[in-house]
């Protein structure tokens, strides 16, 4: 038989754990478009192996496949703050040319999936993208691939879940784009 008191002892039970779980969740948090795009060291590393063909000739198409972060939890990467990361990191390489619509060829970027954990702790973010490089007068399709990876994030990085997952996402973004320049390096152009 269950008592009143067993009742109340329950409830406030449920009531705390759903407090805790709420607080745990929090608010979204966005990503950071300098954090999505990749760091002065890597792009130091990776201007390097890039071809001279492409330097200074790659324009980037909108990029499309973002999303708004929701206020109640998550973090989602906007359509705007995706371009962004792609045109500083494009710049970052050299690769953007010096007028906006110049440039031999034409990058179209798609994020096509992006998987979060619901819980929070200890994320783990993948992350799908389609790339698409073009040559622009002929609109040949010289480069097209679906690059996929994940990557996590935890205690170490922060105590907060909710930046925890900001990170976890920041960073799958980030080592994708580093894996797009690599496969672009060694991409047979013609002259």
């Amino acid at each position: 038989m269950v008592t009143r008191a067993t009742r109340l002892t329950r409830a406030a039970l449920g009531a705390a754990l759903l407090g805790g779980a709420i607080s745990l969740a929090g608010c979204g948090a966005p990503a950071r478009p300098l954090e999505l795009s990749i760091t002065d060291m890597d792009s130091l590393q990776l201007r390097s192996w890039v071809s001279p063909q492409l330097r200074r000739n790659v324009s980037l198409l909108p990029v499309s496949g973002g999303q708004e972060t929701s206020r109640w939890w998550g973090t989602r990467i906007s359509d705007m703050s995706l371009n962004q990361a792609y045109q500083e990191s494009l710049r970052r390489l050299g690769l953007m040319p010096d007028l906006p619509d110049g440039g031999r060829y034409q990058l179209r970027v798609e994020l096509l999936a992006m998987a979060q954990p619901n819980l929070p702790l200890g994320p783990e973010v993948a992350i799908a993208v389609r790339y698409t490089l073009t040559e622009r007068i002929t609109n040949a399709t010289l480069y097209q691939r679906v690059l996929r990876n994940t990557q996590k994030a935890g205690i170490d990085d922060s105590l907060s879940p909710n930046e925890q997952l900001r990170i976890a996402t920041e960073a799958a973004l980030r080592n994708n784009i580093a894996e797009l320049i690599r496969e672009l390096a060694s991409l047979p152009l013609p002259n």
